[in-house]
Formats: structure tokens, C-alpha cells, sequence
């Protein structure tokens, strides 16, 4: 079933064009703050512990779906627990049209409209930019730095604790994420340490993986050579992005002194449209992968 799921959400994610802002996609806001306000009922033991209100906020919302997998198990032959397991894997994934997003920011990139360029990625993704607008390379930057961290987080990662786990631990992973940007459980230093470091722990691993189809699916020499140099890694929150950011840049032939023939702009466009390339040929590899693997075991 898995590899099933996997195939329909890549499918679905790819081909999906119109706006996928879900009606309930503000419950979890709402959630963190029931949780504040009701956090003086918990016993004095465990609200004491600084991890009680972050670990109760990822758990109790997995409860409802493991009691709807439950209950769905073995209806309509299996259909049944196969759309469940295909929701959550799509809601898990970014609500933006990442395709889409990235041929209209190119096709006005192209135009000389930066500023075009800009408020039409600010209008969907509103915390992409935190620098001059006047600085077209630093937004550039950040665009595609945004592309990388999403398709890492929202895709990649998803679908690895998707296959290796299953729903509850994709969703899991989301939860975890979502906790991390809304920062409201998370003021103590604590807390956020706590939660920081979980998340480099559970990326750790895909962030490899997903390197090393980097390499499988662009130039395999320079994209290896770039994971083997950050080696394990150290475990840092901003360690597992950079890697993929070098890996991928190594994948697609681009260096820090490359300059050739072509301007600043027109570099930055053949760069997007690597990576972009780049990231549909790595989720042919996992497709792939994922098949053998369950031919194989």
C-alpha cells in the first residue's frame, strides 16, 4: 500500500493547480492556544516538566486518526484505509503549488519584473523575503532557498516517515513542524531546544537520502563528493539545509565561480530551472527506490 500511496501523492501533488488552503488548516492554531489557556489543569508534576504542553500538542492530535485507521481497516477492501493514508500524506504536503509557483516567478524573473517577481511569491508565501527588495540577487537567493527547504520538509521528509513509519509518523513530523513556526508553546529556551533538536535528529537521515538521489539523478562524482565532505554532519538546526544546498548545486553543475559567458540573471534562471529539473528527477529515484525495496524485502 505504501508504494501506492507514495505514487498517488506525488501524482496529485504535482498535477494540482489550484489553491490548496484547506478550510481547517487554522485547527492547530486554535489547539496551541486551548492548550495555554487550560495548561493550569495539568498536574504540578507534569506541568513542571518545560516538554509537557509541546509533547501533548504533537500527541492527543494523532489519537483521532489512529482511531479512524482503526475503524477503516479492511473496509471496501482495503480503499478505504488507501484514501486516509493518501489525505494525510497531501495534507502533509505544502500548501502551495510549488510547479506553478516557481514557472510564473521565472517567467517574470525572465521580463526584467523583479518586483513583479517578488509580490507574486509575497502573495502566496508571505515570509519568503525578509531583506531589501532593491537587492534582486539576495531575493533571488532566498526564493530558491525557500524551494529547497520546503521540498525537503514538505516532501521529502514527509514521505520518508511516510515509508518507513507510516501516517501517524508523517503527520508526527508535520506536527512537530508546525510547532516549531508557531513558536507559542515553545518560549522556554528549554522547550525550544528540545524541540530544535528532535527535528535535526528526524531529518538527519533523509537529508542524506535525500543527497545522495541528488547525486543519482544530476552529476553523481560532484554531488557525492559534496555529502561526503560534510560527512556525518554536526547537529545543527541549519546543518541538514545546507547540505542539501550544496548537494544539489554540486548535482546541477553550478559553482561558486561560475561565471561563463551569461549575466548574473540569466545564471540565476538556468540555476532555478536546474533545481527545479533536479527535484522532479529525485522523486522519480524515490519512486524507484521504494519499488525495488519492496520487491527486494
Amino acid at each position: 500500500m505504501s508504494f501506492l500511496t507514495v505514487l498517488i501523492g506525488l501524482l496529485l501533488n504535482h498535477y494540482w493547480l489550484r489553491d490548496r488552503k484547506l478550510p481547517i488548516d487554522g485547527w492547530f492554531a486554535e489547539w496551541l492556544n486551548w492548550l495555554l489557556v487550560h495548561a493550569h489543569r495539568l498536574p504540578e508534576r507534569l506541568h513542571d516538566w518545560y516538554g509537557t504542553l509541546p509533547l501533548i500538542a504533537i500527541v492527543v492530535p494523532l489519537l483521532p486518526l489512529a482511531l479512524v485507521l482503526w475503524l477503516a481497516e479492511g473496509l471496501l477492501f482495503g480503499l478505504l484505509t488507501l484514501g486516509i493514508h493518501v489525505i494525510v500524506l497531501l495534507y502533509c504536503f505544502t500548501r502551495v503549488n510549488q510547479q506553478a509557483l516557481i514557472d510564473q516567478y521565472l517567467e517574470l524573473w525572465r521580463a526584467g519584473d523583479y518586483e513583479a517577481a517578488y509580490l507574486h511569491v509575497n502573495q502566496y508565501v508571505p515570509d519568503v523575503f525578509s531583506r531589501n527588495l532593491e537587492d534582486y540577487a539576495a531575493m533571488h537567493s532566498q526564493f530558491v532557498a525557500y524551494i529547497q527547504e520546503t521540498a525537503f520538509r514538505h516532501l521529502f521528509a514527509v514521505l520518508f516517515w511516510y515509508i518507513l513509519l507510516g501516517p501517524m509518523a508523517a503527520l508526527a513530523y508535520w506536527l512537530l513542524l508546525a510547532l516549531i513556526r508557531s513558536d507559542r508553546l515553545l518560549m522556554d529556551p528549554d522547550a525550544s531546544g528540545l524541540a530544535g533538536n528532535t527535528l535535526v535528529l528526524l531529518e538527519w537521515l533523509p537529508a542524506r537520502l535525500l543527497a545522495m538521489s541528488y547525486a543519482l539523478a544530476g552529476d553523481f562524482v560532484a554531488a557525492f563528493r559534496s555529502l561526503r565532505a560534510h560527512g556525518r554532519g554536526c547537529m545543527d538546526k541549519a546543518d541538514n539545509l545546507v547540505l542539501l544546498a550544496d548537494c544539489a548545486a554540486a548535482a546541477v553543475g553550478i559553482t561558486k565561480d561560475a561565471s561563463g559567458d551569461t549575466d548574473a540573471s540569466e545564471r540565476a534562471v538556468t540555476g532555478l530551472e536546474s533545481l527545479r529539473d533536479l527535484l522532479l528527477r529525485a522523486q522519480v529515484v524515490w519512486v524507484i527506490a521504494l519499488a525495488l525495496t519492496i520487491l527486494v524485502v
